[in-house]
């Protein structure tokens, strides 16, 4: 090879490793950009905005005046149902009682593992 043609290939070689360096800057550049960007977004997502205190006193007092005014008086109905809820609670403690008593519920078997040997 002549002198000629290794320098034409040299400064060839020195080109692309400029050029691949100027992409490579430009590259960081525009990710640069992008991360700046994405933290932008983060920052106004993590700062909330302060509603007004008279909108939230409003917006309370509707739902204080809402659910009073669905509330209703007890009717006979609601009565005797509290009354026989009442009395089932009553019955079935007392059932339990009697089964714990005479001991009807099964037992919990030896679970430590030591036998017995007759």
């Amino acid at each position: 090879m002549d002198e000629g043609t290794i320098g034409l290939v040299l400064g060839l070689c020195v080109a692309c490793v400029a050029f691949l360096a100027w992409r490579i800057e430009r590259q960081g550049f525009a990710l640069q950009a992008k991360v700046d960007h994405a933290v932008g977004k983060i920052e106004q997502k993590a700062i909330p905005d302060i509603p007004d205190f008279g909108e939230l006193r409003e917006d309370l007092e509707d739902l204080i005046q809402d659910t009073i005014g669905s509330m209703r008086t007890p009717q006979i109905a609601d009565h005797i149902g509290a009354v026989l809820s009442q009395w089932a609670q009553i019955k079935f403690a007392k059932e339990m009682q009697a089964m714990q008593a005479g001991s009807m519920l099964p037992s919990m078997p030896d679970l430590t593992g030591s036998e017995e040997s007759p």
